[in-house]
C-alpha cells in the first residue's frame, strides 16, 4: 500500500468516474484559520502562512491588521512588503499599495538594524532599481549594490524575494536574478523528496479504525411467543413419541435417542456456531450517497487487488462476494452514522481487499463453501431418527404418531429458524467479541502503519513552492525557446488550471491543488503575444504537450470571466458559455468559473476555476464567495485579467498606454517614498534604501 502513488494517472478520488472526479478538504490543516477576535500575533502568523501559501492579497490583508493592531518589528515589516509587492507588476501598485510600502518603511525605522532589516532594505533596493530600469534610466553601480545585497542575505530570503518579486521584475535585473538562480530553480522543484512525497498530499487523512462489539443477543417481543410457544409444541410431542416407543419398543427408543444425541452434538457445537446471525443495527443517519461510495469502493479496491488472468479474475469474483458483502454491512454499520465521504476509510478497504486477495492466491478458502460434513451427518441422523420412531410406532399406535407428528410439525413451523437463530447468536456471542477484538488490533496497526507512511505529507506551502518553482522553469525555458530574454518582455501572465483526469485536494481555507496542471504562459512583448500551453505532472515535475501560438495584440476581441461548463467530445474539450447554451441543456451541465480570451478569429483561449464540488469544500465553516475569489487570484485569472482587458480595448495602442501608466505609477512611486508612513494613528518618517540605523531629521 505505500510502494507508491496509487493510480496517480486514472483513479478518481473515492473511486468516482475520472471525468467526474471530486477531491477532499483536509479539514485537520488549520494553518489558514484565523478569526476576527483573534490576537495580532495569531493573524500575523496567518498572514505568513498565506504569504508562503501564495496567497498574497489576503497575507497582505491579515499582515497590515496585525501591524495596525500594534505588532511591529523589522520581520513583520519585511513580510509586508513582500506582501504588497507579490504577485504584482509595477503598474498595478497604485495608493493602497504606496501606502503600505510608506507604513512598513516606518515601521522598520523604528527598530534596530537586524536580519530582517537586512532583508528588508535588499527588497527595496531592488524596488528602486526594478523602477529606474523600466524608466531606462540604469544605475550600474546601484544595481550592482543591490545584487550584492540580494546575494548577502540567506538562502531562505533569497528564495522568498525570487518567488515573491518575480512577477514586478524584469528587464536587466530580472535576468541578472534568474542567472544566478538558475541551478537554485532546477534544485529546488525536486527538493523535499518531492517525486515520493507529492502523491501523499492527495491521500485523505485516515479515519481510526472502530471497534465493533455486538451487544448480547435479545430475541425481539413478537418473536418471543413464537419461540416458547414453538419449544413447547416440540417438547410435549417429543415426550409424547418418548411415551409411545418405551411401551412398544424400547429397543428403537434407544436407537433414536442415540441419533438425537449425535444431531444436537453436531448442531450445537459446529452448526451453531457457524450459522449466520447478521444483526447489525442500521446507522441512525446515513449522508446521501454514502451507501453507494462504500459499495463502489469495495468493488472497485477488491477488482484492483484480484489477479489479472480473466480465468482467475472470474474465480476471484465469486469466491470474494460473500467477503465483499460482510464488509460493505460492516462500513455502513460503523462509519454510515458521520461520514460524508469514503476517502477516510480507504484505507481500511484496501487493506481488507489486499488481506483477501493474498489469501486466495494461497489457496486459502475466504468462505465455508457450505455446511460442514458433521452438520450434514447430524441432520441426516435426524432424519433417520425420525424415520426410525415412526416405523417403530406406527403399527401400535397411529393416530398417537398422527398426534405426535402435528405437535412437532406446528412446532418446527413457528419456531425452528427463530430458535435456532437465536441459539446460534448466544453461542456465537462470545466468539464474534473475540474475533471483532482480533481484527480491530489488526487494523489499528495498520491504522498506525498508514499514518506513518503519510506522516511526511507535503504542506500546502511546500505545495506552493513546487508550483512557483515549476512556473518559473517553464517561463525560462519559453524564454529559451523564443529566443527572448526578460528585457524583450513588457509584461508576462501565467494561468494555471486543473489538468483532467488528475487528482485534487485542499486544506480549510487554502486553494485546490492538483496531480496535474494545465499552465498557460502569456509573453507581451513588443511584437505581439507568444503563448505556450504545456501540461505539469505535478507529482515527477515534468511536462509535455507543449503547445505554441502567437498573435498580435489587435487579435484580442474580449477578456472575461464568465460561467462555463465542460463537454468532452471525440477525446476532445469544448468550453461552454452560460449564455450560448439553450436553456432546456442547462438543468444537466455543471457550471464553474473561466477565464475566456476571445480572438477576432473566433477562436478563444479558455483557462477554468474550480468549481469546490462536494467534499472540496467545508459548507458550515467556508464562504463560497471567498473561495471562489481565492481560486481566481491564485489560478493567475486575477491579474491577467486586468492586463488582457486593457490589451483587447487598445489594441496595438496598449504598448505606448502601458508605458505612459508605468512611467506614471513611477513618478508616483517616487513621490511615495517622500512622505512619512504611518502605522495606526503614529506617523513615522519613511526609510530609504541604504540608510541604516539613523533616520535623518526631516528639512
Amino acid at each position: 500500500m505505500n510502494g507508491g502513488w496509487h493510480g496517480a494517472t486514472n483513479v478518481a478520488m473515492d473511486d468516482a468516474h475520472v471525468d467526474a472526479q471530486i477531491g477532499y478538504l483536509n479539514g485537520n490543516v488549520t494553518i489558514y484559520t484565523v478569526a476576527s477576535s483573534d490576537p495580532p500575533q495569531r493573524k500575523y502568523e496567518v498572514g505568513l502562512a498565506y504569504l508562503n501559501g501564495d496567497m498574497p492579497r489576503r497575507a497582505e490583508q491579515l499582515i497590515e491588521e496585525a501591524a495596525m493592531c500594534g505588532h511591529e518589528s523589522n520581520e513583520v515589516a519585511y513580510y509586508w512588503v513582500l506582501a504588497t509587492l507579490s504577485d504584482r507588476t509595477l503598474d498595478h501598485l497604485g495608493e493602497t499599495e504606496f501606502a503600505h510600502l510608506a507604513a512598513a518603511g516606518a515601521m522598520a525605522a523604528r527598530f534596530p538594524r537586524d536580519p530582517w532589516r537586512q532583508a528588508f532594505e535588499a527588497v527595496m533596493e531592488l524596488t528602486h532599481c526594478i523602477a529606474e530600469d523600466d524608466s531606462e534610466a540604469l544605475d550600474d553601480k546601484r544595481m550592482a549594490a543591490a545584487i550584492e545585497a540580494y546575494q548577502a542575505l540567506p538562502r531562505e530570503r533569497q528564495d522568498e524575494i525570487h518567488r515573491h518579486l518575480e512577477m514586478i521584475m524584469g528587464g536587466w535585473i530580472q535576468d541578472r536574478i534568474e542567472a544566478l538562480e538558475r541551478d537554485h530553480v532546477k534544485e529546488m522543484r525536486v527538493s523535499g523528496n518531492r517525486r515520493h512525497r507529492v502523491w501523499k498530499f492527495f491521500e485523505p487523512v485516515p479515519e481510526p479504525p472502530r471497534k465493533t462489539m455486538r451487544p448480547r443477543p435479545v430475541l425481539d417481543p413478537s418473536k418471543r411467543f413464537k419461540v416458547i410457544t414453538g419449544v413447547v409444541l416440540g417438547g410435549l410431542g417429543a415426550l409424547w413419541m418418548v411415551g409411545l416407543m418405551a411401551a412398544d419398543s424400547p429397543i428403537a427408543l434407544a436407537v433414536v435417542l442415540v441419533l438425537v444425541g449425535a444431531w444436537l452434538i453436531a448442531t450445537f457445537k459446529i452448526g451453531l456456531p457457524q450459522r449466520s446471525t447478521d444483526q447489525r443495527p442500521q446507522p441512525t443517519w446515513r449522508h446521501a450517497g454514502f451507501g453507494e461510495a462504500v459499495s463502489a469502493s469495495v468493488d472497485h479496491w477488491f477488482d484492483k487487488s484480484g489477479p489479472s488472468d480473466p480465468v482467475a479474475a472470474r474465480q476471484w469474483q465469486w469466491a470474494s462476494t460473500p467477503v465483499r458483502a460482510a464488509l460493505k454491512a460492516d462500513l455502513l454499520h460503523l462509519y454510515g452514522g458521520d461520514q460524508q465521504s469514503v476517502g477516510p476509510i480507504r484505507w481500511l478497504i484496501r487493506w481488507y481487499a489486499s488481506n483477501a486477495a493474498q489469501q486466495f492466491r494461497t489457496g486459502v478458502q475466504l468462505t465455508p463453501s457450505g455446511p460442514p460434513a458433521a452438520v450434514v451427518a447430524g441432520n441426516a441422523a435426524l432424519v433417520l431418527a425420525g424415520l426410525i420412531a415412526l416405523v417403530g410406532t406406527a403399527t401400535a399406535s397411529f393416530l398417537g404418531m398422527l398426534g405426535v407428528g402435528l405437535l412437532l410439525g406446528l412446532a418446527a413451523a413457528t419456531a425452528w429458524s427463530d430458535t435456532f437463530d437465536y441459539l446460534a447468536a448466544v453461542i456465537r456471542h462470545p466468539r464474534d467479541n473475540e474475533e471483532s477484538h482480533r481484527r480491530f488490533i489488526a487494523e489499528q496497526q495498520e491504522y498506525e502503519r498508514w499514518s506513518g507512511v503519510l506522516a511526511d505529507r507535503p504542506t500546502d506551502i511546500e505545495m506552493a513552492a513546487w508550483l512557483d518553482y515549476d512556473k518559473m522553469m517553464i517561463k525560462s525555458q519559453a524564454l529559451k525557446d523564443y529566443g527572448l530574454s526578460n528585457r524583450d518582455v513588457i509584461a508576462h501572465l501565467t494561468l494555471t488550471e486543473a489538468d483532467d483526469p488528475c487528482l485534487r485536494a485542499r486544506v480549510r481555507y487554502g486553494p485546490p491543488r492538483y496531480s496535474a496542471y494545465k499552465v498557460l504562459l502569456f509573453l507581451l512583448t513588443a511584437g505581439g503575444v507568444r503563448q505556450v500551453t504545456v501540461r505539469l505532472d505535478f507529482a515527477t515535475a515534468t511536462t509535455h504537450n507543449e503547445e505554441r501560438t502567437t498573435f498580435r495584440y489587435e487579435m484580442i476581441a474580449s477578456a472575461r470571466v464568465v460561467e462555463a461548463s465542460v463537454r468532452f467530445e471525440h477525446g476532445r474539450r469544448h468550453v461552454l458559455v452560460r449564455d450560448k447554451i439553450r436553456p432546456y441543456e442547462q438543468p444537466n451541465l455543471v457550471f464553474r468559473r473561466a477565464f475566456q480570451l476571445s480572438l477576432v478569429n473566433a477562436s478563444s483561449i479558455e483557462v477554468l476555476v474550480d468549481n469546490y464540488e462536494e467534499g472540496l469544500i467545508d459548507r458550515v465553516q467556508e464562504n463560497i464567495n471567498y473561495l471562489y475569489a481565492l481560486a481566481l487570484d491564485v489560478s493567475g485569472v486575477t491579474g491577467a485579467l486586468r492586463i488582457l482587458e486593457a490589451v483587447s480595448a487598445e489594441g496595438r495602442e496598449w504598448l505606448a498606454h502601458e508605458r505612459d501608466r508605468r512611467r506614471r505609477r513611477l513618478r508616483d512611486f517616487r513621490e511615495s517614498q517622500k512622505l512619512p508612513g504611518a502605522v495606526g494613528t503614529q506617523q513615522l518618517p519613511m526609510i530609504l534604501p541604504g540608510m541604516r540605523d539613523e533616520v535623518p531629521p526631516e528639512d
